[in-house]
């Protein structure tokens, strides 16, 4: 059988990589395409003939199953939210890099000799290269630092403001080394589907190139490698790690840092799953010897002020109508005038306000009297509120009543996560899609409800079904509280999360779950 020239070369071609791969183990945890595997082993030969050193990391799926593993070293989980796995970097140690065995299992099982926190030179840049999923409301990748040798600063203004020992405890706790405390902080904007889109012109299913570095010329140097094997300047993208902000280096005193993804409801479940069983990304470690520096200075967050498509505070009194809606249908007593006849109802904070979740501000940018404070893994790319710890084993039915802010147009998606407490593990995700509708019981209380939600949370939702999360004892044993996180993420129209100052708190109502209303609320009776 004879063979074309055009054949032949794509097929020496396809051999080539399934070679060289062959040769690289790391290469069979992520299964690449070949064309992006060829472009990681010609980016490494290319960066070793020119003296660099290099070494191949790996990606795997984090999920609440690890969440394991923090519990019993650090005694929670980091707020994860549930809604979908992380997934996360783990890489390999250079010969002189300090790695903490105390915080071994801080994250999660790794291979021998990888872990996914690491410290980062001054002439160093993570490579990651990787076809994206699927299209889906929500990409993002971002680099946290995770620990810093450092101790507690009792003049911190939210040390200070913080009443819960509990949620003070995780704010300003040390990590399982002692002399180092929990940080989970944001060094800057996180790189998400709407900013690869801005710049690249496309997102799903495309090849993107990532670049972490704290470095101007490293970043440079990368590109132009990257280019050389075959990428568009337009599809790499750097995160740059400020010096001024990271304390960067190899040894004990250094910060280490996580690098994740977050991935989040796929148009397709199926072709998401599938992605992320696959997940088609690798990592490379790269740094050079000698030569000037040229540091990146702190990078400047997206400025959310006034960053929203619709301004909830025009709902106020809406959310306060459909609230004693809810509180009357429960108990018929209730007079909302006077307020010790009602159920008692609690607004969730704006985490971002209150706790001043900044990474950088927890970092101590760049008032010093801030910080160090764990952030618990926060982004621009979201508003975060949160509820007061909620007990559920003695009948009670928990009531959350909030606007949608994918119906007042803030947000790409919302959720309500259950969160197990003080574990801080999140056990549930009830998406905007199952929010969507669920305030029509109240027709009639509110000019257009369907910028509402009503969802209960309880142990048992028998009358309540469908706009009711039944709470297991296999999620959230008995005797533990929960708190409730909403989330909004991406205003539409923006790269970051809608401006916490225009975006209404929801409310959280605690009702009698064994005197429940037999007949549906008045108001929608009235509408059929």
């Amino acid at each position: 059988m004879k063979l074309s020239i055009p054949c032949a070369v794509l097929l020496l071609g396809a051999v080539s990589v399934s070679l060289a791969a062959g040769m690289d183990p790391l290469s069979k945890v992520n299964r690449l395409p070949p064309s992006l595997e060829q472009k990681a082993q010609d980016l490494r030969a290319d960066l070793e003939h020119k003296g660099y050193e290099v070494a191949r990391g790996y990606w795997a799926l984090w999920s609440e199953d690890d969440c394991k593993y923090p519990i019993r070293t650090l005694g929670n989980c980091y707020g994860n939210n549930p809604s979908a796995p992380y997934a996360l970097a783990f890489l390999p140690h250079w010969k002189d890099e300090f790695a903490d065995q105390s915080l071994h299992h801080a994250l999660t099982e790794a291979r021998r000799g990888m872990s996914a926190n690491y410290r980062l030179g001054e002439r160093e840049a993570l490579v990651v290269l990787a076809e994206l999923p699927p299209a889906a409301r929500y990409f993002g990748i971002q680099t946290n630092v995770f620990t810093r040798e450092t101790s507690l600063n009792p003049a911190d203004p939210i040390y200070q403001s913080v009443s819960d020992p509990l949620l003070r405890g995780i704010l300003f706790g040390t990590s399982p080394n002692p002399s180092r405390m929990m940080m989970v902080a944001s060094i800057g904007n996180s790189t998400n589907n709407v900013v690869i889109q801005g710049q690249s012109e496309a997102v799903w299913g495309q090849q993107r190139f990532f670049v972490i570095t704290s470095d101007a010329g490293m970043a440079d140097a990368m590109t132009e490698a990257l280019e050389k094997a075959g990428v568009d300047k337009d599809h790499v993208f750097t995160e740059p790690v400020s010096r001024d902000l990271v304390r960067l280096g190899y040894d004990p005193a250094a910060d280490d840092l996580i690098t994740y993804i977050r991935y989040a409801l796929p148009d397709d479940p199926e072709q998401g799953d599938q992605w992320r069983k696959q997940l088609p990304l690798t990592v490379l470690r790269v740094r050079g010897e000698g030569g000037p520096l040229d540091p990146f200075p702190i990078p400047e967050y997206m400025n959310k002020e006034g960053n929203v498509n619709y301004d909830e505070t025009q709902l106020e009194g809406d959310l306060k109508a459909i609230r004693d809606a809810v509180r009357q249908y429960w108990n018929p007593s209730c007079n909302p005038a006077e307020e010790q006849t009602c159920p008692p109802a609690v607004s969730l904070f704006s985490a971002t306000r209150v706790l001043d979740l900044l990474g950088q501000h927890c970092l101590g940018h760049p008032d010093k009297d801030r910080g160090p404070m764990n952030c618990v893994g926060d982004s621009q790319d979201a508003d975060y509120q949160l509820s007061q710890s909620l007990h559920i084993d003695n009948g009670e039915v928990i009531a959350v009543v909030g606007t949608l802010g994918t119906e007042t147009g803030n947000a790409t998606y919302t959720s309500l996560s259950v969160n197990r407490f003080p574990l801080l593990m999140g056990v549930e995700s009830i998406d905007d899609d199952k929010l969507k509708g669920s305030a029509v019981q109240f027709t009639g209380v509110v000019p257009d409800p369907s910028k509402f939600y009503v969802y209960y949370l309880a142990r048992d939702c028998s009358g309540l079904s469908p706009w009711c999360f039944e709470i297991p004892r296999q999620l959230v044993p008995q005797g533990e509280t929960i708190k409730v996180i909403q989330r909004n993420y991406v205003n539409p129209g923006s790269t970051v999360g809608p401006d916490p100052t225009k975006v209404l708190n929801p409310v959280t109502i605690v009702l009698d779950g064994r005197h429940r209303p037999t007949v549906p609320p008045v108001t929608s009776r009235a509408s059929r």
